[in-house]
């Protein structure tokens, strides 16, 4: 891929297009693994959650539609799709269902995990040790500073 020169200091394209790359890839192996997609993959890693999540919950998060949602997780349904995950009602609202993996969806989610850090130790092979230490070190930076409530302007910081 020849980076367009509008766009070779721009971070956000290049961090982006690292992501597209790997997704790509693991999708591809999902794909002909387990005939799921990236999102599936994520809703199943969402079900380890504890306590579980509820669709709706999981739709937000992951920045899914919850309609969208539904369906997904009909897919992947222990009585209508594949056996990955299950719905289980909540005591407190029979109304409400968290969603959670299936025996079955444990060893397929162990196995995507295993396709990730496949495709995430080949695309990193060009890096060094240290590069990958910067790498998370941003990371971990930027996701702390967002985590941060914001400073309201006006305000001082203490």
């Amino acid at each position: 891929m020849i980076i367009p020169s509008g766009l070779s200091d721009a971070v956000l394209f290049h961090v982006d297009a690292a992501m597209r790359i790997i997704n790509r890839r693991v999708e591809i192996l999902m794909q002909e693994t387990f005939e799921l997609g990236v999102r599936e993959g994520l809703i199943m890693l969402a079900a380890t959650s504890d306590p579980p999540l509820s669709q709706g919950c999981m739709a937000d998060i992951l920045g899914v539609n919850r309609n969208v949602m539904v369906l997904e997780i009909d897919r992947m349904d222990d009585q209508k799709g594949s056996g990955y995950l299950k719905r289980e009602r909540r005591p407190e609202s029979r109304r409400e269902a968290t969603i959670v993996l299936t025996a079955r969806g444990r060893r397929a989610l162990a196995t995507i995990q295993k396709l990730r850090a496949q495709v995430w130790r080949e695309v990193l092979r060009p890096t060094s040790s240290a590069q990958r230490c910067e790498l998370i070190a941003w990371a971990r930076a930027v996701i702390e500073k967002a985590q941060a409530p914001p400073i309201k302007s006006g305000a001082t910081k203490r």
